[in-house]
């Protein structure tokens, strides 16, 4: 399993599926760095989109800014 560790891009929201179930939606950001030989340094961010499904409490920790690892 992978694991990605980065910052929360906007604060976490709660939402519901069609049949009801609410979750917390978030994204988080991962910046990159690397040097490959003989060239100039890149920078690259990556951008995840999260679900959480297991109660909306955790909405409330999930600010932006927060580092999270998923």
């Amino acid at each position: 399993m992978e694991q990605i560790t980065g910052k929360i891009v906007k604060d976490a929201q709660i939402k519901k599926t069609n049949n009801g179930r609410e979750l917390v939606a978030f994204t988080v950001a991962v910046n990159d760095r690397y040097k490959p030989k003989d060239k100039e340094e890149v920078k690259e961010t990556r951008f995840f989109s999260c679900a959480y499904w297991l109660g909306t409490k955790v909405q409330k920790a999930l600010k932006q800014g927060t580092v999270v690892s998923v």
